[in-house]
């Protein structure tokens, strides 16, 4: 749940799902699993082993959340991955918003796309990540 008291949530929406990218670069799948408040409209939880398959599922086996460090071999966080990465805020009816953001892997960020869906609740807003896909 995000807590905002912010007339516009965009930022605090932004910097959620950045930080649970980075919970994936550090292998915290069941932390970042639990970070997510409902099933998306499917009935989908992403459960760990879900969120762990979704990198391969897409681009291989082997294929990493984290970042590749430019500097040398180390794997940092996704927010040190080549490139721009685009991320779309959508307001689509009162107290639901749409948030499309590409997904690092591998060292910039790839063609997957992450979706989730910010929901208003009475105690802030509720997360749902409806997908990943590649565009």
């Amino acid at each position: 749940m995000i807590q905002c008291t912010s007339a516009d949530p965009t930022d605090a929406m932004l910097s959620f799902v950045r930080e649970w990218f980075d919970l994936l670069a550090q292998g915290r799948f069941e932390e970042a699993s639990v970070r997510l408040d409902e099933p998306n409209s499917y009935g989908v939880v992403w459960s760990a082993d879900r969120l762990r398959m979704a990198a391969e599922e897409a681009f291989g086996p082997g294929s990493t959340f984290r970042a590749r460090h430019p500097d040398g071999p180390r794997y940092s966080q996704p927010s040190e991955a080549a490139g721009s990465n685009p991320a779309e805020v959508t307001l689509m009816d009162e107290g639901r918003y749409a948030l499309d953001h590409d997904v690092p892997l591998n060292g910039e960020w790839s063609d997957l796309t992450a979706r989730f869906f910010f929901l208003r609740r009475p105690d802030g807003y509720a997360v749902v990540l409806h997908d990943m896909h590649v565009l």
